[in-house]
């Protein structure tokens, strides 16, 4: 069953080689975990469309917690919302 959490902000990341790295922080409404995919609304999805790196990592806060997950390329909603797919052990 997904989750939602409500949190101020995503973060994102992708490490390459040594010690080579990509952040982007963004502000959004919520975070919905599932069983193969994170969905993210309230995100300005031309900012992720314009990326020229796929994150490794998505992080988040949420009750007084802080979650990360890893993940592949997002999919594209619409403008306020982006999917996640989950990386599984292994890939």
């Amino acid at each position: 069953m997904p989750a939602t959490y409500p949190t101020a902000s995503v973060f994102l990341e992708a490490h390459f080689f040594a010690d080579d790295r990509e952040e982007l922080r963004r502000p959004c409404k919520a975070v919905t975990v599932g069983k193969d995919s994170i969905v993210v609304r309230g995100i300005e999805t031309r900012h992720l469309a314009a990326l020229r790196w796929t994150p490794d990592a998505l992080s988040f806060g949420a009750y007084q917690h802080q979650l990360s997950f890893k993940v592949w390329r997002p999919a594209i909603i619409d403008g306020l919302t982006a999917r996640f797919p989950l990386r599984r052990p292994g890939h």
